[in-house]
């Protein structure tokens, strides 16, 4: 139904010629913008460029489509495992390993197989790459200790210092290259807007770190290296700024215009019962991401009933999410410095990127759509080989740890990526809340089946 109007009927992709002033007037779905009518305002036009590119080699032939959406969900696949590599600092194996979770997993059916669900793999496959781009020219990661030493070896060295200060060398110009990226996502989907998010966090957390190993070596950041990163994050966010703005004065706004078979959720007039409805929809989400058993191509009408009571025992699926997200946070936390700062740039990304979904910010057109969890799933995919990498590594250290002198300590306090805190042992510190992590996923699998009702 969305690919006949999105395609068949959009004037933008069947025209006998293509005008850029028409693309840049009309929505995705191909209905003027301004004037009369409706319209959602959704402005993809990279989107509907590249369903033009495809009507003219093959025309209206579906397999021509079909097989650029698999072909462009393979090149994210590997796009985000080269972010392993050039992000995170992980190994090849490594990266592998987490382009496989991601090209695999389920949830990605709506996407490759709807044609107008293309949209979330571009503004995906970009979005990755200019993590890429600012993490290449900007923020690049010192390596992760191999596998068999210590965790509680020293976390920071020369060699950390001068990957980091290699980073801040660079030309603050270049930032154009990853900046024009999101701006790009974007314009696929408008979520990939959301993604300015991540080089901002990049940039947090290797300020705090540089300042932890300036603090270490009993030195003070230079006043060139504390100047060029004032200016990258003014760029950045004057960036964000600016794209926001400029995108509302060329819309007018977005109005979603749905009806209440698409939201049933945002037509309720009591509160309570939207928030606790809304709520509810986030455990559904996690249950999609983390066990997607059960999929459905529309959860529109009456598919999800409307939680009205607090005793509702479906409200156990937003609970046991909730917690286990705080859970894994607190776990990332607490993991040695490269592996923590990887932990919370994959956890950045599933949060920024579904924050338009979660009907926090602004209602939703649709009650779950499995196609709004594409580019969360590529955080989710990181996170679960970070959490596994550590656990590893902690397994690891613990039969084999080589002879080591004594960890640094300052006045018997360890140095952390945010400056100096209580020393503890990290290969403990990792198995403990990974065996509370194992028990909590069990509980949120468990909640989050599906009520078998008797006839």
């Amino acid at each position: 139904m969305d690919d006949t109007v999105g395609i068949v009927r959009n004037p933008n992709v069947v025209a006998e010629s293509l005008s850029f002033a028409e693309l840049m007037r009309r929505d995705f779905w191909g209905l003027p913008m301004h004037g009369s009518g409706w319209t959602n305002k959704s402005f993809r036009p990279l989107t509907t460029l590249t369903f033009r590119w495809n009507y003219l080699l093959h025309g209206l032939e579906s397999s021509g489509f079909h097989a650029t959406n698999i072909l462009l969900h393979c090149l994210s696949s590997l796009v985000l495992g080269q972010i392993i590599a050039t992000a995170l600092g992980f190994s090849g194996s490594w990266a592998a390993l987490a382009s496989v979770l991601f090209g695999v997993h389920p949830v990605h059916a709506e996407n490759v197989l709807y044609l107008v669900c293309r949209a979330d793999i571009l503004a995906c496959l970009l979005g990755l790459m200019a993590i890429n781009a600012y993490a290449a020219g900007f923020s690049p990661p010192a390596p992760l200790r191999p596998l068999w030493p210590t965790l509680r070896a020293r976390p920071f060295d020369a060699h950390a210092f001068a990957a980091f200060a290699g980073g801040l060398s660079q030309n603050p110009l270049l930032l154009i290259v990853p900046c024009s990226l999101i701006v790009a996502s974007g314009l696929c989907k408008e979520s990939g807007f959301m993604l300015f998010a991540i080089p901002m966090l990049m940039e947090l957390l290797d300020f705090l770190t540089m300042q932890a190993i300036a603090h270490h070596q009993k030195e003070r950041l230079g006043k060139r290296v504390v100047r060029r990163l004032r200016l990258r994050a003014g760029l950045l966010v004057a960036s964000t700024v600016l794209v926001f703005v400029a995108r509302y004065r060329h819309t007018g706004g977005t109005s979603l215009n749905m009806s209440p078979q698409d939201n049933p959720i945002s037509f309720e007039s009591d509160r309570k019962v939207r928030i606790l409805s809304y709520a509810f929809l986030h455990g559904v989400y996690m249950r999609l991401l983390v066990w997607p058993q059960f999929l459905c191509y529309d959860y529109s009408m009456d598919a999800i009933p409307m939680v009205r009571e607090l005793l509702d025992c479906r409200l156990l699926a937003p609970v046991a999410a909730y917690l286990g997200f705080v859970a894994l946070v607190s776990f990332m936390l607490q993991l040695p410095s490269r592996h923590r700062r990887a932990g919370l740039i994959a956890l950045a990304l599933v949060v920024v990127s579904f924050l338009p979904a979660s009907n926090i910010l602004f209602p939703v057109g649709t009650v779950v759509g499995e196609r709004l969890l594409y580019i969360p799933s590529a955080g989710y995919s990181l996170a679960l080989v970070v959490v596994l990498h550590a656990y590893l590594q902690g397994t690891l250290a613990k039969v084999r740890a080589p002879p080591r002198s004594e960890p640094t300590k300052i006045r018997r306090k360890e140095i952390h990526s945010w400056g100096i805190g209580p020393g503890r042992n990290e290969a403990k510190s990792i198995r403990w809340p990974f065996s509370l992590q194992k028990a909590r996923a069990f509980l949120f699998a468990l909640l989050s089946q599906r009520a078998k009702r008797t006839p």
